[in-house]
């Protein structure tokens, strides 16, 4: 029986396009989630025969099957449009070390945080932000959602 195919790479690669792996595919990062980074290593294990021993990379360990780490960042991404590297990082690690999705939407100042932090990463537009945090929050006028947004952009 063959060797499981390795793709080492960043864990925010894997995370920014876990859809372009299996799902039934191992994603292995470092045993120390709580210094989990988006530089840090990371590999996707491909298995060849269902059943199949998984090692996984020298100081790496299996961490998740690829099927759950895709509907966690797609979950992400219906909350938080553009998530940054570090923002899917940190939902990843705080899944797997507390076992919970987190609740993004839930606090209008946390959300807003992560919508500026995309536009200034270039990965969501200004106006993008500020439609996804009105969906969220669509008791809020526009002129208070533009406000918590602006105000978000000044203090982070």
């Amino acid at each position: 029986m063959a060797l499981p195919e390795q793709r080492m790479q960043t864990l925010a690669a894997v995370l920014q396009m876990p859809e372009q792996f299996p799902a039934t595919a191992w994603l292995c990062a470092p045993p120390n989630v709580a210094g989990w980074e988006p530089r840090s290593s990371a590999a996707v294990v491909l298995t060849a025969a269902a059943g199949q021993a998984v090692p996984a990379p020298p100081g790496l360990v299996r961490t998740l099957f690829l099927d759950e780490v895709q509907l966690l960042m797609a979950r992400l991404l219906r909350q938080v449009p553009g998530a940054t590297p570090e923002l899917r990082v940190e939902t990843l690690r705080r899944y797997k070390q507390e076992a919970e999705f987190p609740a993004l939407t839930a606090d209008p100042e946390l959300l807003a945080r992560h919508l500026v932090e995309a536009v200034r990463a270039g990965t969501l537009p200004p106006p993008e932000a500020l439609a996804q945090f009105r969906r969220c929050f669509s008791h809020f006028t526009l002129e208070a959602a533009q406000h918590i947004l602006a105000t978000a952009f000044l203090k982070w």
